[in-house]
């Protein structure tokens, strides 16, 4: 990239122009048009900052005939030219044509040299050779080009499988092998996604996947298949009991409750009572996998509860809802003054001025062939620009201040008790929970100074009340003592 630009600029000091602006794309193919910094290219040239775009050759520029001449149509139409720093094309028939050869044959590069690489993989597939892409951990490239096992490596990776095999929950394997010095192929530390996909690739037990292609004995195995089917049932099981749903129900708080002592997660665990039932519970990540921090289990439905009726006294209390709705107002007039919209109807109105500019000058009896296409393309833009304007404004979901303030007060008549409207009062407004011993944080979605209330949680025996300056007054739902249960 950077030395297309100097050759650029170098090509424009020669020509005598100025450049303005340097649009480069790294790192992305030419083959198609999706790519960041020629779609604002092309944005800019409507504005009529310049009158050429320079680019190292044709290829540069799209290597795709159709893309080619739509978009180099689309600068035509706002007075931009294409100029090549490394390509000397006429003007004329002659240069079209010449142009029109060029982009063939960049197509026909690219195309080709898709189909040579794509066969070139194959073949390296079908010999079992190693591809382009990383080698996974505990293998190398081989003198060969196959997959040869690296000894220190696979002794670790033969370590994981057989402690997750065991139960051994990820976390304390990631931080061991962190804590060994050991990194990933990449260089990375160790996580729970980098051990996932390790832990899924049937290169392990000797299976050589590429593609379509799938050679059973591909490579060298470096764990047993009854320990690997082992795993994979283990990591199934995992994956049943992931994130907010579990096997006990949902945990409406699970990435938005923090532990006041320490800072980490709570996070949703069960235990068995001594009649037999199940108890849920939020307990402190950090005190389950590190032993370092003192706060106890919290039952699950009582905090929710608490949570939920704190939200609704809190925030939907007649002047919140209106100030969030004047907000919400304010917020829509901003985003449409912003929007494409503005700057479509200013484009419209000079497409509409030029437009009866033609038409005068039609009516004075200048007509020629030039106006005739001129009033054409005009009447074509207008066409595009007003198509444009409908897009926007369908887009531009507006709503008023009366709808805003009844969505808002439909929660307050919402069932707190039950699942599915404590969902959607959390999901809503809550965004953070911190909890401590003896008080608790609630954290809301909006950007204010009072985006946050803290309610303060006294123990009396077996009990828990509220007390915060008479505003909340106990819990609906059973309380919990903190120092009688774990």
């Amino acid at each position: 990239i950077e030395q297309q630009v100097s050759e650029c600029e170098a090509f424009c000091r020669m020509n005598n122009l100025r450049v303005v602006e340097v649009y480069a794309d790294r790192h992305l193919s030419g083959t198609n048009d999706k790519r960041p910094q020629f779609q604002k290219m092309l944005r800019d040239a409507e504005r009529h900052r310049w009158s050429y775009v320079v680019t190292w050759k044709v290829d540069r520029f799209a290597r795709n005939r159709y893309d080619s001449a739509t978009y180099k149509y689309r600068l035509k139409r706002h007075g931009v030219r294409v100029l090549y720093a490394k390509e000397s094309i006429p003007g004329g028939p002659e240069g079209i044509l010449l142009e029109s050869v060029l982009e063939g044959s960049a197509e026909y590069y690219s195309a080709n040299l898709s189909q040579n690489i794509k066969r070139g993989l194959h073949y390296n597939a079908m010999e079992r050779k190693v591809n382009n892409g990383s080698v996974p951990f505990g293998y190398c490239k081989g003198e060969d080009g196959r997959f040869a096992i690296l000894d220190g490596e696979a002794e670790v990776v033969r370590e994981i499988f057989r402690k997750v095999a065991e139960g051994v929950p990820y976390v304390e394997i990631t931080e061991e092998l962190n804590r060994r010095g050991i990194l990933t192929k990449r260089g990375n530390r160790w996580g729970k996604n980098s051990l996932r996909i390790m832990l899924s690739n049937e290169t392990y037990v000797g299976v050589y996947k590429f593609g379509s292609v799938r050679i059973e004995d591909g490579a060298p195995a470096i764990i047993d298949r009854a320990l690997f089917l082992q795993v994979q049932a283990l990591v199934q099981k995992k994956k049943a009991v992931h994130g907010r749903r579990r096997e006990n129900g949902e945990y409406l708080l699970t990435g938005k409750l923090r532990c006041g002592m320490c800072g980490g997660f709570m996070t949703g665990i069960s235990g068995t009572a001594r009649d037999g039932g199940l108890r849920y519970y939020y307990a402190c990540h950090t005190k389950r996998t590190e032993h370092t921090c003192k706060k106890g289990n919290v039952p699950r439905d009582w905090l929710e509860g608490f949570v939920v009726n704190a939200t609704v006294e809190h925030v939907l209390r007649p002047e919140v809802i209106g100030w969030v709705a004047d907000c919400c107002v304010a917020y829509q007039k901003r985003e449409a003054a912003g929007s494409q919209l503005a700057l479509l109807k200013a484009q419209r109105s000079e497409t509409k001025k030029a437009l009866d500019n033609v038409m005068k000058a039609i009516e004075a009896g200048i007509i020629t062939a030039t106006t005739k296409e001129r009033l054409m393309e005009l009447e074509a833009e207008l066409s595009r620009v007003d198509d444009s304007i409908a897009l926007e404004k369908a887009s531009l979901v507006r709503l008023d201040r009366d709808e805003i303030v009844y969505t808002m007060e439909k929660f307050c008549v919402g069932d707190v008790d039950n699942q599915v409207g404590r969902r959607r009062i959390i999901d809503t407004f809550v965004a953070a929970v911190c909890l401590w011993d003896d008080r608790i944080r609630i954290g809301f979605n909006w950007s204010a100074p009072l985006n946050e209330v803290d309610v303060k949680l006294v123990s009396e025996a077996e009990d828990f009340v509220v007390v915060d300056n008479g505003s909340y007054k106990g819990c609906s739902s059973p309380p919990y003592n903190n120092t009688s249960r774990t």
